[in-house]
C-alpha cells in the first residue's frame, strides 16, 4: 500500500513569494529529491486567481510517496529526513501558521477517460506546453469513518467527463509518524487531514469548464454537505523526477 504524504503550505508572513521560492525550488527540493526510498515527489504552487469555491489560505502543497509504512517510517528517521524537516525549520519553521495541515494516506486511482500521459524525456505532461499539469487539490475533514467507501460509490464514475485526467480520493492512515525521540507527523497544533480529492486537467481553462458544470456543483455541494473542507486550491503541478528502484523482471 503505497503512502502518501501531502503538506499543506500558507505562505509565512515574514518572507515574500520571491524569496519562498527561491529557497523552495533551489534548495529545499533537492533535500526532498534525495530523501530514503522516495518513490515519487510533487510540487504545486497555488494559482494567484481561484475558483470561487476553493477555501483556505493556500500557497504550495508538496506531495510525496513511498511504499509502505516501514520505508515512510525510515526516511523520516534517516539523515535525508533529519535534513528535509531541518532544512524547512530554519527556513519557514514548521508552526501551524505556515503548515497548518498535512495528510498521510492511502490513495485511490480511479479510471479516467482521457489519462494524462506522462513523458521523462520532455520531463512533464504532454498535454501542456511547459510539462506541468493544473490540479483541483481538496483536503477535509469528516466523521464518516468509512468515506473512501462512500465516496467510490458515488463518485467513481467522474473521471468519465473527458477533461478530467487524474482522479483520487485518499483517506487518512489514522497514525501519527514519531521522528526522533520528540518529533512527531503531524506536529502540535497541525491538522491531520481525514480525506483528500486530486483532480488533474491540461490547464486553467478546461479546470474552470469543468467547475462551471452541473457535475462538478453536485460533487462541491455533497462533499460540503457531508464533510468539512478544511483547504482547497486550484494548482499548478510539477513532477520533481527522482530515482525509483527498478521493479524485478516478470513474465507475463
Amino acid at each position: 500500500m503505497t503512502i502518501s504524504l501531502n503538506w499543506v503550505m500558507a505562505l509565512p508572513a515574514n518572507i515574500s513569494a520571491d524569496q519562498f521560492d527561491s529557497w523552495y525550488l533551489g534548495t529545499h527540493t533537492k533535500y526532498g529529491k534525495a530523501s530514503a526510498h522516495i518513490l515519487r515527489y510533487v510540487v504545486n504552487r497555488a494559482y494567484a486567481i481561484q475558483p470561487r469555491a476553493t477555501v483556505g489560505n493556500v500557497y504550495r502543497i508538496a506531495q510525496e510517496y513511498w511504499q509502505d509504512w516501514e520505508h515512510f517510517e525510515a526516511c523520516w528517521n534517516s539523515p535525508s529526513g533529519h535534513a528535509v524537516l531541518g532544512d524547512g525549520l530554519v527556513n519557514i519553521g514548521l508552526d501551524p501558521a505556515t503548515i497548518p495541515g498535512i495528510a498521510i494516506s492511502h490513495d485511490v486511482q480511479f479510471e479516467v477517460a482521457n489519462p494524462a500521459n506522462f513523458s521523462s524525456i520532455r520531463r512533464g505532461y504532454r498535454g501542456s506546453s511547459d510539462g506541468s499539469i493544473t490540479k483541483l487539490l481538496v483536503y477535509g475533514m469528516t466523521r464518516n469513518k468509512d468515506v473512501g467507501r462512500w465516496y467510490a460509490d458515488r463518485f467513481h464514475a467522474l473521471g468519465h467527463n473527458p477533461l478530467i485526467r487524474e482522479h483520487v480520493f485518499g483517506t487518512s492512515l489514522g497514525r501519527s509518524l514519531k521522528i526522533g525521540y520528540l518529533s512527531a507527523l503531524p506536529g502540535p497544533g497541525q491538522m491531520s487531514y481525514d480525506w483528500l480529492l486530486e483532480l488533474w486537467f491540461d490547464d486553467v481553462r478546461s479546470a474552470d469548464t469543468f467547475l462551471g458544470n452541473d457535475q462538478a456543483a453536485e460533487l462541491w455541494s455533497t462533499l460540503a454537505q457531508e464533510m468539512e473542507i478544511s483547504a482547497s486550491a486550484l494548482c499548478r503541478g510539477q513532477e520533481m523526477l527522482v530515482i525509483a528502484e527498478p521493479t524485478a523482471h516478470a513474465e507475463p
